[in-house]
């Protein structure tokens, strides 16, 4: 005779229960949206550092931003997370965290740094996570006259590694109010010295002959994008000539063309002059 063994019912049903609550956690899941992360790294020499999100979704075969999406931002060391703060992404779906240096922050072996962020999910979206790799850069600009020219000397070197790096994509331009003029020829790169070197125009104007200079490595594969900027007193200055105490056509009431104000004059008191000579003669119709 075969002797079954006993089915341990509570176990059953735990496990009924386990397989359920995940089933409908993978439908959930699959009902959310797919958020779409990127993250890009940004350092400005003698100033901070910064992380870059862009936060985006496909819904219904159209491409919108995802606003205020709490990301946790973090730097990773051998497959370890560490936590550094929190940012949340703005109406355009963008958001930025500062660092003040990467003292803190540690390194692999290799000296490369791994900094991303990760978002939660909500109710709506799926979890998503995005990080950057990069090497830490310097570089070196500088103002350097040749034969009464004058020029901008950049050069840029790997921190860790103590050494200058070639072939970089490297750009100079003069800060301007709505959009950088680029004085540097296009696929402009280092020379086997990392170095560059600019002639910066003479004609270019500028409040007092000052240009704000600005020495930019974008999106590089290694080193991410790296700023220098410097003040140059080598623009033409910007001459201003006021007329606010002028007598022209544009100008205040007080400062009107003598010829606008007589003439002007001239009519109210002609005008005024017909009217009371009409007067007059209806006075004396009146009393004849």
């Amino acid at each position: 005779m075969i002797r079954g063994s006993k089915i341990n019912r509570p176990l059953l049903q735990g496990i009924s229960c386990i397989l359920l609550v995940f089933f409908i956690q993978a439908g959930l899941a699959q009902d959310k949206e797919r958020l779409r992360l990127s993250t890009s790294y940004t350092k400005v020499m003698d100033g901070p550092l910064y992380l870059d999100f862009q936060t985006s979704a496909r819904i219904d075969k159209t491409n919108i931003t995802v606003p205020d999406a709490e990301l946790e931002v973090y730097y990773e060391v051998d497959g370890q997370e560490f936590p550094l703060g929190t940012t949340i992404t703005g109406p355009d779906g963008k958001g930025q965290f500062t660092l003040e240096g990467l003292e803190a922050i540690q390194p692999d072996s290799t000296g490369l740094y791994i900094l991303g962020a990760s978002f939660a999910g909500n109710d709506t979206f799926r979890r998503a996570s995005s990080s950057v790799e990069f090497r830490d850069a310097l570089l070196i600009a500088s103002l350097v006259q040749k034969d009464s020219l004058n020029f901008i000397e950049a050069t840029l070197k790997d921190k860790a590694l103590d050494s200058t790096i070639a072939d970089a994509l490297i750009r100079v331009q003069v800060t301007r109010m709505f959009k950088p003029l680029v004085i540097s020829e296009d696929l402009l790169m280092t020379d086997e010295s990392g170095t560059v070197m600019v002639e910066i125009p003479a004609d270019i104007p500028g409040k007092d002959g000052n240009l704000s200079m600005e020495v930019v490595i974008e999106e590089n594969d290694d080193y991410g994008t790296v700023k220098a900027r410097l003040d140059a007193a080598v623009g033409t200055p910007i001459v201003t000539s006021s007329t606010y105490d002028q007598r022209t056509l544009w100008g205040r009431s007080g400062r009107a063309p003598l010829f606008i104000l007589f003439f002007t004059g001239m009519l109210v008191i002609g005008s005024w002059g017909i009217i009371f000579y009409l007067l007059f003669n209806l006075y004396k119709i009146t009393k004849n």
